[in-house]
């Protein structure tokens, strides 16, 4: 069943806000089912529902939100390196809930980008800088304190995982960065500095 699971999760997702009570209540058990048949299996492929699981962290029902973001750091702990291909993608939809005005998928979304960070900073293979820098500077660009923060972290962690890497992006990053020295909260600016000029 699980093999089959990638073409209708989006649906059952988008039943856990249907105006009616007993379909809802049906999806989420069966949501419920399903993750804890994935915890039990070995042979998972995750990467067919990581883009289902992005697009509804950013649904507008709160439990979709809520119940994608749950998913999201249990594939984290279940997949680890196997999601390698998407952790620009899990970032993504981190970023878009560790700010959410809900407070429980704040702290839910805050315990999954610390699990996000701790995977990618131990990431023995290779893996594209790239499409997680696209997400950290625009994630930079949010008007929401908690998103900048978190950017920051993860560019902190980026310089000093791969410091020769990072350095063929500075001319990307560097404007985001000085922009975010003039920022209204001060532990953005106070983080920034850090990152910025220690570094000089």
């Amino acid at each position: 069943m699980l093999d089959w699971l990638p073409d209708f999760l989006d649906g059952l997702f988008n039943m856990l806000s249907d105006s009616n009570r007993e379909i809802r209540q049906a999806a989420d058990s069966a949501i419920a089912d399903f993750l804890d048949e994935i915890k039990k299996s070995s042979l998972v492929d995750f990467g067919p529902m990581v883009g289902i699981l992005v697009h509804q962290c950013c649904s507008t029902a709160r439990f979709n939100r809520l119940t994608a973001i749950i998913w999201v750091k249990e594939f984290i702990k279940l997949g680890g390196e196997r999601l390698l291909l998407f952790y620009s993608e899990l970032l993504g939809s981190i970023m878009h809930c560790i700010s959410d005005n809900d407070v429980e998928i704040r702290k839910l979304a805050g315990r999954t980008h610390s699990d996000l960070l701790h995977l990618v900073k131990l990431t023995k293979n290779s893996f594209e800088l790239s499409p997680l820098l696209q997400t950290l500077i625009a994630s930079l660009g949010s008007h929401h304190i908690p998103t900048r923060m978190a950017a920051l972290r993860w560019i902190n962690m980026l310089l000093d995982r791969t410091t020769g890497e990072m350095n063929k992006f500075i001319a990307e990053l560097l404007p985001s960065l000085l922009h975010t020295l003039s920022d209204e909260a001060d532990e953005v600016v106070l983080t920034n500095a850090d990152i910025t000029f220690e570094r000089r």
